[in-house]
């Protein structure tokens, strides 16, 4: 089971129980300055398209009738999605304006066409960078243990609130059925170019397959 580091800052409003987990247990080494500006594209770096400025933001593939698409989301995204779900929560992933991320969020949607229900494991993704670095999800439980070790009153009730959001350890997608929820990560390394996201132990009825979504970026003029 992967390990936190328990966080070091003083007790804040539990809904951003997320971003204080991130900055204790991010990345080892991630940088928390500001970059320039870029979006985050699917497939893997191209000169020519990082040039001309064009690309497509979601990946897709269709496993034996299921349908994963990933796409990154930046701050406004995301906070529109978290708005979808839960419009009475705030973006528990926000920092204040001006400071630099802290995570890496992506929405993951499974239409699950097969003959058979499909499960998914969050904690076997894992994003890989050309930066040689790994990073795992967050997960519930991560959450649980640091709502406790920050005093949070109700730490159950603050993970119901965050569980529509995000994927946990384990969830089923019943065969005609659509889910939707967030991947979270901790910051991109300093200098990366491109990474891979590699979901394995993906099983669909009795079959265990693999996939990979490669992402990169691509910086904004102005």
């Amino acid at each position: 089971m992967r390990r936190v580091d328990s966080p070091t800052a003083p007790c804040r409003p539990a809904i951003v129980l997320l971003s204080l987990f991130l900055a204790a247990g991010g990345t080892a080494g991630a940088s928390s300055r500001a970059q320039g500006p870029y979006r985050v594209l699917a497939g893997p770096y191209s000169r020519q398209e990082n040039k001309a400025g064009t690309g497509h933001s979601a990946a897709r593939t269709t496993l034996k009738g299921l349908t994963i698409t990933v796409e990154f989301l930046g701050r406004e995204a995301r906070a529109a999605f978290v708005n979808a779900v839960a419009p009475s929560m705030p973006d528990p992933f926000a920092v204040r304006p001006g400071r630099a991320e802290i995570y890496s969020t992506f929405r993951v949607a499974f239409d699950n066409q097969s003959p058979a229900d499909a499960l998914f494991q969050a904690g076997n993704v894992v994003m890989i960078t050309d930066r040689k670095t790994q990073d795992f999800p967050v997960d519930l439980t991560d959450l649980y243990r640091v709502a406790e070790e920050i005093g949070a009153a109700d730490p159950e009730r603050t993970i119901d609130r965050i569980a529509p959001i995000i994927f946990d350890s384990s969830t089923t997608i019943p065969r005609g059925r659509t889910i939707e929820r967030l991947l979270v990560f901790g910051q991109f390394p300093e200098k990366w170019k491109e990474f891979v996201l590699h979901f394995s132990f993906l099983q669909i009825g009795t079959e265990t397959l693999t996939v990979s979504f490669h992402f990169h970026k691509q910086p904004l003029s102005g």
